[in-house]
């Protein structure tokens, strides 16, 4: 027996065998993943994006940020839905082709006409019927993002929130063949969404949930994430399926 594997050790070669071993422990490390390999895998990505950075000589996007300048000229955020609905306009009359929301207008503006005349104690009744009759902040938005093509966002939550019955709100159609691609996709237990009026309003609706790694940086952005139960597509390839005119997003 002895003499075998000293005929097999030889014809195999010492140094194949600690090849081997070495590749055993380094697969080894690899499926175990601890977070010191972690940690250099995720530094080496930003060192790569520091030496070669992605550079695009075209901006097809722009931001329209509410920053402090914004702030300064129109008040606190969150504003009147009015003056969303101004800023749609606007956009639209500029030429944007879609306008994307991060923000999620998930209540009922308190600022609107009807809100008012229940709020204020010293009005008198005429005063109040004037303001009863007048349009909602929120559907003068939804008119809004009818004459636009619009994609407001959604966010994956943790914790559940009553937003009433929302069986009537639209959602895209996310195809896929199998296997089921959900077992590998980020999971939000609930789904935050926008007001009905406005859901259905909108050409479109989509996630931008974000995921950070171990140490707090978003390095990758999901296009599907699994929210409330359903496939959700991100923010992003939503925008784009609504300005190409699809009608749903299939998964290959």
């Amino acid at each position: 027996m002895k003499k075998t594997l000293s005929r097999w050790g030889q014809r195999f070669g010492l140094g194949r065998a600690i090849g081997l071993f070495l590749l055993f422990v380094f697969l080894a490390i690899r499926v175990w993943d601890p977070p010191p390999l972690q940690e250099l895998r995720l530094r080496s990505f930003d060192l790569y994006q520091l030496l070669y950075p992605r550079v695009t000589d075209q901006r097809p996007v722009t931001i329209v940020d509410i920053d402090e300048q914004s702030l300064r000229a129109y008040g606190q955020f969150p504003w009147a839905r009015t003056r969303i609905a101004e800023l749609i306009n606007k956009l639209t009359a500029m030429g944007a082709a879609i306008i994307g929301f991060d923000v999620i207008f998930a209540e009922p503006d308190r600022l609107s006409p009807g809100v008012a005349a229940d709020s204020f104690a010293n009005l008198d009744d005429a005063t109040r019927e004037k303001l009863r009759s007048l349009p909602s902040n929120d559907d003068v938005l939804a008119a809004a993002l009818r004459r636009s093509r619009v994609v407001l966002g959604q966010s994956g939550i943790t914790a559940p929130i009553d937003q009433g019955d929302l069986s009537s709100i639209p959602r895209t159609t996310v195809a896929f063949r199998p296997p089921d691609p959900t077992p590998w996709l980020v999971k939000f237990p609930h789904l935050l969404v926008n007001t009905p009026v406005l859901e259905k309003a909108a050409a479109g609706r989509g996630l931008f949930s974000i995921v950070p790694e171990r140490d707090g940086i978003v390095r990758r952005i999901p296009i599907v994430m699994e929210a409330g139960g359903q496939i959700v597509p991100a923010l992003s390839l939503e925008i784009l399926r609504v300005g190409f005119a699809a009608q749903a997003i299939r998964l290959i």
